[in-house]
This record gives structure tokens, C-alpha cells and sequence, in this order.
């Protein structure tokens, strides 16, 4: 369940990023006609300068704007699966993705794997190695 809730997650990022990348080309297409035909509106030439500089700045602004927005839309597209998946695993004690919790502790006890300490040999001061421990085979 886990993955598919991120799966959809990413899936859905993917058709909103190619919502985006047509709303910037949109964007380009329109900004970038306006500012070839500014002539259009006057024939002042400052006046047609003036407004290539206000159509350039405004497809500058646009974009920026597009990139920036797209960036919140899929945090919070992603923010969905994460939510939920850090509500499942708080509920979860101990499931595929968790360890169970260790055993508790006696006090005196120092924890150490089969092969972590060795014995001494008092017959010949030397290590050994360590004595099994658990049935025989």
C-alpha cells in the first residue's frame, strides 16, 4: 500500500509537471509575439521600447513564476503520500518496514555476539577462542 500511495504521488507530479511545461510554453509563445510586435501599438520609438522592455520583463516574470509554482504544487502533491505514510508507520508497532523493539535489559549483562570476546587460557596465557554457548550439534 505503501508504494502505490507513492507511486500515485509521482505519477501525479508527472502529469502536473506537463501541465506546467505547457503552461510555460504557452507563455514564451504569447510573451515572445508581444514583444516582436510591439511596434504594433505605437510608433512612438520610445514608446516601443518602453513596451518590449515591459513585454520582456512581464514573460521574465511569468516564467519565473510558472517555475516557482510548479516547485510549491508538487511539494504539496508530495506531501500527500508522506502524510499519510508517517500516520501509517506511527500506528504500525512493528511491521515489514520496522524492527521490533529490542528485549529489555538486565542490569550486570554486557551484550557482545558469539565470535566479540575470547577466553583466556590460564594453562597456556594465551586467548582462545570463545566457549559455545547453546546446544550441541
Amino acid at each position: 500500500m505503501r508504494r502505490l500511495l507513492w507511486a500515485a504521488g509521482w505519477v501525479g507530479v508527472f502529469f502536473w509537471s506537463i501541465f506546467a511545461f505547457a503552461a510555460y510554453g504557452l507563455v514564451e509563445l504569447i510573451g515572445g509575439a508581444f514583444m516582436r510586435n510591439a511596434d504594433v501599438f505605437s510608433a512612438d520609438p520610445g514608446t516601443v521600447e518602453w513596451l518590449f522592455n515591459v513585454f520582456s520583463w512581464l514573460r521574465g516574470f511569468s516564467t519565473s513564476a510558472i517555475l516557482v509554482i510548479w516547485g510549491l504544487v508538487s511539494l504539496a502533491i508530495l506531501a500527500v503520500p508522506w502524510l499519510f505514510d508517517r500516520l501509517a508507520s506511527s500506528t504500525i508497532q512493528a511491521g515489514p518496514y520496522q524492527s521490533a523493539p529490542p528485549p529489555p535489559r538486565r542490569d550486570g549483562v554486557i551484550d557482545l555476539g558469539p565470535n566479540d570476546y575470547t577466553v583466556r587460557d590460564p594453562e597456556a596465557g594465551r586467548p582462545g577462542p570463545a566457549p559455545r554457548i547453546g546446544p550441541r550439534a
